[in-house]
């Protein structure tokens, strides 16, 4: 059920630590919204035409976005958000140099009459 997309300036120099952080925030939202980590998936995405501010190039950003089956309360969606960001930042902050970089969170619900799914066994 998770599903987290990472969108990030492909200029920032932080694409051998996004899996690692993939893994982080699978057991970061795990533990916030008791889901199980079986169900996690995420998207790596680098932006190549990213517009921040007045356009210097030492502007970038990292977004990501995590979608949950609905039903959670806003205080859960928040404290998800607040955890997520805090994992983000701490695993990539101190890889960006002198961008000056923009880190954001959003935390929507996936509908859950609307979402469905079948997995596979492992061969």
């Amino acid at each position: 059920m998770p599903q987290l997309e990472i969108e990030y300036s492909a200029k920032l120099p932080i694409a051998d630590e996004l899996r690692k952080l993939a893994v982080d925030l699978h057991y970061v939202i795990a533990r916030e919204t008791d889901a199980e980590l079986a169900s996690f998936k995420t998207r790596i995405s680098p932006l190549e035409n990213v517009v921040i501010a007045d356009g210097d190039d030492k502007c970038a950003m990292v977004h990501l976005d995590i979608r949950l089956l609905s039903g959670r309360s806003e205080a859960v969606k928040f404290a998800t958000g607040e955890a997520a960001l805090a994992a983000l930042c701490d695993r990539l902050e101190w890889l960006v140099g002198d961008y000056a970089v923009q880190f954001s969170v959003e935390v929507h619900d996936l509908d859950r009459a609307n979402y469905h799914k079948h997995v596979t066994e492992k061969r």
